[in-house]
């Protein structure tokens, strides 16, 4: 059983929070006081998968920038990863944007993760790797 729910930052702040300190991931911990902002301007995308993970991308104007995808500890392994981004590309393949874009750090286990699911290494910017997806539009 699926348990999808668009973010709602009333209700589910705590949730998100509490991902973003108990993923393991240094960076996305540090980008949670970013979440607060964006929300407040401009357009974004996040939904939860239960208490487990979620994604949160913005919207700009030809593309998608990912800004994390972010899964517990106690839940990797168990391919909820891949399910949250599989998720993020069926919901913008009919939306009209073809690129995903997303910043990841060179020395954390996202690294991989994300060469295995197709992304592409476009530049390196300081200590991270500026990557990308194709999105393939479905009918």
């Amino acid at each position: 059983m699926e348990h999808w729910r668009n973010y709602n930052h009333i209700t589910d702040d705590k949730v998100l929070k509490d991902i973003c300190y108990n993923c393991g991931s240094a960076s996305v911990k540090s980008t949670y006081p970013f979440f607060r902002r964006a929300m407040y301007y401009g357009k974004w995308l996040c939904e939860l998968y239960g208490d487990k993970g979620f994604y949160f991308a913005t919207v700009a104007r030809n593309h998608i920038r990912l800004i994390a995808i972010a899964v517990r500890k106690e839940h990797r392994g168990q391919g909820l990863g891949k399910k949250i981004l599989f998720r993020l590309l069926q919901r913008l393949s009919g939306a009209g944007l073809d690129t995903l874009t997303f910043r990841t750090p060179m020395n954390e286990e996202a690294q991989h993760f994300w060469l295995k699911q197709g992304a592409k290494i476009m530049d390196v910017k300081g200590n991270d790797y500026e990557m990308q997806i194709k999105i393939i539009k479905t009918e």
